[in-house]
């Protein structure tokens, strides 16, 4: 297989020929593009030739496709990709890593330390960066696979692997929060204008708002398994009975002729009006069509008097009333964040982002809250701090 001797050409190449790109990106699910069809976007089909020998494209058994490579970045760059993979957030992690130790081993060039230095700030950017994505792209992936896998099997089983892909980049979410503490001494003097510092900060915010998102899809992840599970259920009785009734045991196996009987099909059923013309012979010579005549009068003069009578129109008072806001505060939000750090409870308690401000005595109630409703899920240590006139016991994320 040929290479692109340089970028340009490599451009040169995907632009001269984005008609059968995108032809066959859009192909890329059904398998059914043949050579012959292939022609009909190519100038020539050297040109077809050229990007099957450099790898752009493949041909197998007189049927295209593009390389895995090159699907691979389209749909990483248009959030398409329907395998939701973690590695490139893990492959980050292990880059911070590795790139904060050469860091530490590089004693002698300042200008390799300055090196190394922009490469941690990288890392931590697309750790964010490509965390967020994965966490829209995995929630486009489980509502199409709900709305259009008909397969109820590997519907099910596709969600429960997107499940294990959530705890994938919530576990990798948390390690990058361990390290980050752990290199926290490290991380403060790498950068003289304190990029850094700012850095890390915005990058545990963005952690958050994608805890809160992963927790918001592993409970929609539940309830469309549980609605998968009601479902087969739903269908396996339906069968069950189908086979009692074509073998004629239905009505002495089961009470489903009770279960008729006591059902009124009548309710179910929209009502009917009918309506019935009257004859003017009726109205002009019985003592029931003058009554008739009577009583239609007396409804007319009604809805007429009470067109005359408009409502009372609304005072300024009315029209200024004041509203009330509810400043309402629900722990079990605060404490699944939690959950989803390695942070000290009473700090990330302090520190959490509230939608109202909030006074220290509130924010101590909501600490001793979570503490009373999930202690099984902490680990109370014996060492205490100070706040002030505050002593709290330093607490943290049972593992």
């Amino acid at each position: 297989m040929k290479v692109f001797p340089n970028i340009d050409e490599l451009l040169k190449r995907l632009h001269s020929e984005r008609k059968l790109l995108r032809e066959l990106f859009q192909a890329r699910l059904r398998f059914d593009f043949t050579y012959e069809d292939a022609l009909e976007f190519v100038d020539s089909e050297q040109n077809l030739s050229l990007l099957i020998d450099y790898g752009v494209i493949r041909v197998e058994d007189n049927l295209i496709e593009i390389e895995e490579t090159y699907q691979h970045f389209f749909e990483e760059v248009l959030m398409l990709n329907e395998d939701i993979t973690s590695s490139s957030v893990e492959e980050n992690l292990q880059s911070l890593k590795d790139n904060i130790d050469f860091y530490l081993k590089e004693r002698e060039q300042q200008e390799n330390r300055d090196k190394y230095v922009r490469r941690i700030r990288r890392s931590l950017r697309n750790i964010a960066t490509q965390a967020a994505n994965k966490t829209i792209e995995l929630k486009r992936v489980i509502n199409d696979t709900y709305r259009q896998e008909r397969n109820y099997e590997i519907k099910r089983q596709k969600l429960e692997n997107n499940l294990a892909t959530l705890e994938n980049i919530a576990n990798l979410i948390r390690n990058t929060e361990r390290l980050i503490d752990e290199r926290k001494e490290t991380l403060v003097v790498l950068s003289g204008d304190n990029r850094i510092t700012r850095l890390t900060t915005d990058v545990r915010m963005q952690f958050m708002d994608i805890f809160h998102s992963l927790i918001e899809l592993e409970r929609t992840i539940r309830d469309y398994l549980h609605q998968i599970d009601a479902y087969n259920q739903l269908v396996k009785r339906i069968r069950k009975l189908k086979y009692l009734k074509d073998q004629l045991t239905w009505e002495r196996t089961t009470n489903i002729r009770s279960l008729l009987e006591s059902i009124n099909h009548m309710a179910l059923e929209t009502a009917s009006y009918y309506s019935t013309k009257v004859s003017l012979d009726f109205i002009r010579n019985t003592d029931d069509g003058l009554d008739a005549i009577t009583e239609v009068r007396k409804v007319i003069k009604r809805l007429k008097n009470l067109k005359k009578h408009s409502s009372v129109p609304l005072t300024e008072s009315d029209m200024n009333t004041g509203f009330v806001v509810e400043d309402f505060v629900d722990t079990d939000v605060i404490a699944n964040a939690f959950f989803a750090t390695s942070q000290d409870l009473y700090i990330f308690v302090m520190t959490y982002p509230y939608d109202q401000p909030q006074d220290k005595k509130r924010k101590v109630e909501y600490y001793t809250e979570i503490i009373l409703n999930h202690s099984d899920r902490l680990l109370i240590t014996s060492e205490w701090k100070c706040d002030g006139n505050i002593e709290y016991p330093l607490i943290f994320n049972r593992p």
